[in-house]
């Protein structure tokens, strides 16, 4: 196959697809992946595709924002997304929260309970929430990634694999009703695939904007969430939708 129109196979697939490995494509073409990852670089210098590691993820792509950008947005609908969840916790539970901006935005409304013990890798929860001396916090060791203002890696992963929560409360990049939740960060959601096996209920707080939508990596199918907490902007027929799935969606108000 000649070299203009194998790129242009390539980027069709990608658009098609919207995440391709190297070996998916090499299969589809035949080609080798030496040449694969030869053409995806290529394809990704003229911004027609974003290449990510192993493959390849379109432009229109759901993707995170860095961190200090994710903070600002939605910021009124996260704290009351992150209030209602907050109501879900009693005195003496031991949970586990996620990081990123929601649930950052929800451990102010954990002050005043008792006996709480909170695993997180939240650099900002851990910060919230440091003085408060009837709640015992315990911080999973790992490598610092400002992008999500968390630690993240194998040190990280090996402590979570030592622990049991009875409640965990996640941040996500997409839901998608088939499919599952998603994010967009492969190493949080390599820490966020270990939660889910570790936690006896599964707790998602995603704001309106997250739902249809899929990102790089599937944590997990529906069924394994008890309940997902978005806020009043969702719409009633997506909320119809998932309930008749037997999949709790509550709005927060």
């Amino acid at each position: 196959m000649i070299k203009a129109k194998r790129l242009i196979e390539i980027y069709n697939f990608v658009e098609d697809k919207e995440i391709v490995s190297v070996k998916e494509i090499s299969n589809l073409l035949n080609t080798s992946l030496v040449t694969v990852r030869r053409d995806l670089k290529l394809l990704e210098q003229k911004g027609l595709i974003n290449r990510s590691h192993g493959g390849a993820i379109s432009v229109k792509y759901q993707q995170d924002l860095p961190y200090m950008f994710r903070e600002l947005k939605e910021v009124e609908n996260k704290k009351i997304i992150g209030k209602a969840a907050a109501s879900f916790i009693k005195d003496g539970d031991c949970i586990f929260l996620d990081s990123g901006s929601t649930l950052a935005l929800m451990s102010p409304y954990l002050k005043g309970k008792t006996g709480l013990h909170i695993i997180t890798t939240s650099i900002q929860i851990i910060n919230e929430l440091i003085n408060e001396p009837r709640i015992t916090l315990i911080s999973i060791g790992g490598t610092v990634n400002s992008d999500t203002n968390s630690v993240i890696g194998p040190m990280a992963e090996k402590e979570l694999m030592e622990l049991q929560f009875q409640k965990a409360f996640l941040g996500v990049s997409g839901i998608y009703l088939e499919k599952g939740i998603f994010n967009a960060d492969v190493s949080v959601a390599a820490l966020q695939k270990i939660i889910v096996e570790k936690s006896e209920e599964i707790y998602v707080l995603a704001d309106h904007t997250k739902f249809n939508k899929n990102a790089l990596v599937q944590i997990t199918t529906l069924d394994k969430v008890k309940m997902i907490i978005t806020d009043n902007k969702i719409s009633d027929e997506i909320v119809d939708i998932f309930n008749k799935k037997d999949i709790s969606l509550i709005k927060a108000r």
